[in-house]
């Protein structure tokens, strides 16, 4: 009995623990789960910001004329104040000596006319001392419109004579600088006597004809018998402010630009060219042949036929003060 009793005492001590349920082995360390941490969130990356394209800032086009109070400068081809700027260049165009003076006004009163003597047409005055007299800067021939016995003539805001001529194209410059070429079977002469009385217009220009059409471009066919090549003296318009005078040489004189070549002058058509590749909006001839001249410092600046003619009125830029 004591030997059945020890061995069932050794089978107890060998038999596996049933603690832990019946038919379930103990679980072993590297066994055991461990609970599975919650994913940490990984900031979403702010979206980086292109940086904007800097503007480029619009180049302001520099003024032409001097600063307030300074000292106007001139020299043979140039002159520069706080209210005028002009720059004369030259050059051969069609066999023929070429003069252009581009013209800035700060007001349109500086773009004047002017004639001899105190009545309209009386008397011709050679150009050098007639614009002395009117302290012209730069000076021109004008329209001779004292010589046509009709036809609207507008001086510095003056009206000297407003009779229809229905032959001849005729230049408005407004008080506003606005110049404008009418051709002669267009012109509507009632609105034109109301801007006259109005005040609006500051010049008008009556030889003719008008050089270019509605574009800038070149015309082709004109209201003037004066086709054939001559000395020519022209207006042209860019802009409000913005001019220039022509001064086209010819009828053989010599070159100044060219030795040993001579000056054919230009045709209307070979003109109306020159005032379009220069990119004048509008351009109007004006009295040419022997009365063809320009003045600038004291002196003529062109090769006129046989030294010119007397001049019944001029075009001109000089200083208001």
């Amino acid at each position: 009995m004591k030997k059945l009793l020890g061995l069932l005492c050794l089978l107890f001590v060998l038999a596996p623990c049933t603690a832990l349920g019946e038919g379930t082995p103990a679980p072993s360390p590297a066994a055991q789960v461990t609970p599975t941490a919650k994913p940490t969130k990984t900031p979403a990356k702010k979206p980086t910001k292109t940086p904007a394209k800097a503007t480029k800032k619009a180049t302001a086009t520099p003024s032409p004329f001097l600063k307030k109070g300074e000292t106007p400068v001139q020299t043979d081809t140039r002159y520069q104040s706080d209210s005028i700027a002009i720059q004369i260049t030259a050059r051969r165009f069609e066999n023929t000596d070429v003069y252009v003076a581009d013209i800035y006004v700060k007001s349109v009163r500086s773009f004047r006319r002017a004639y001899p003597g105190q009545k309209w047409g009386a008397t011709a005055q050679r150009i050098v001392p007639f614009s002395q007299d009117q302290k012209a800067i730069l000076s021109m021939t004008g329209d001779s419109s004292n010589n046509f016995t009709s036809g609207w003539a507008i001086m510095n805001g003056v009206t000297l004579r407003k009779t229809v001529n229905r032959t001849r194209d005729l230049a408005v410059l407004y008080t506003t600088g606005k110049m404008v070429t009418l051709l002669a079977g267009e012109i509507d002469y009632t609105a034109l006597a109301r801007e006259a009385e109005e005040g609006k217009i500051w010049q008008t220009f009556l030889f003719g004809p008008a050089l270019l059409d509605e574009r800038g471009k070149a015309k082709t066919t004109f209201n003037s018998k004066v086709g054939p090549v001559n000395p020519r003296s022209v207006i042209g318009y860019y802009a409000p402010g913005h001019y220039c005078f022509v001064q086209v040489d010819g009828r053989r004189t010599p070159s100044a630009l060219e030795k040993g070549k001579k000056n054919a002058g230009l045709t209307l058509k070979n003109l109306s060219k020159l005032m379009e590749s220069l990119g004048c909006k509008a351009a109007y001839n004006l009295d040419g042949g022997q009365s063809s001249l320009m003045y600038f410092h004291g002196k003529i600046h062109s090769t006129p036929y046989k030294n010119g003619r007397r001049l019944s009125d001029i075009v001109l830029i000089r200083e208001l003060k």
